[in-house]
C-alpha cells in the first residue's frame, strides 16, 4: 500500500474556451521498477540541464512530461496536458518534486499536501 498520493490541479479550456482548474490523484501504487525509471530520467534531465542547450533539454523535459502523465498518473493526461495545464512558472519546480517524491519515497515536500 502506497505511504501517500499527490493531488495536481490543471488547468483546461472548457467548452466556453475559458480555463477550469481540474484535479487529479497519482497512482495509489507505483512499482519499485517505477523509481529506477524516474531516477534514470533525473540523471538525463541533469545531463541535458548542464549542457544550457535548450535543444538538448526539451526532449528530456517532455519524457519527464510524459513520465508524469502516463505512469505518476496513471494515464489521466498526457505529457502535452500536463505542460499546458501548468503555470509557467511552475513547470520546472512542480515536475521536480513529483519526480523526486518518486526517486525519494515519502518524504516532507508533501507531508503538508497530506493534510489538506
Amino acid at each position: 500500500m502506497s505511504k501517500f498520493q499527490q493531488t495536481i490541479k490543471l488547468m483546461k479550456k472548457n467548452e466556453d474556451n475559458k480555463y477550469k482548474s481540474v484535479q487529479f490523484k497519482s497512482a495509489e501504487f507505483l512499482p519499485g521498477s517505477v523509481m529506477e525509471d524516474a531516477t534514470a530520467l533525473q540523471v538525463e534531465f541533469e545531463q541535458a540541464a548542464e549542457t544550457n542547450d535548450l535543444e538538448v533539454l526539451k526532449p528530456v523535459l517532455r519524457k519527464c512530461y510524459d513520465f508524469i502523465g502516463d505512469v505518476v498518473f496513471e494515464g489521466q493526461f498526457t505529457g502535452q496536458e500536463y505542460i499546458d495545464g501548468m503555470d509557467a512558472r511552475e513547470v520546472l519546480k512542480i515536475t521536480g518534486e513529483i519526480l523526486s517524491s518518486v526517486t525519494r519515497g515519502y518524504d516532507s515536500v508533501y507531508a503538508d499536501q497530506k493534510k489538506k
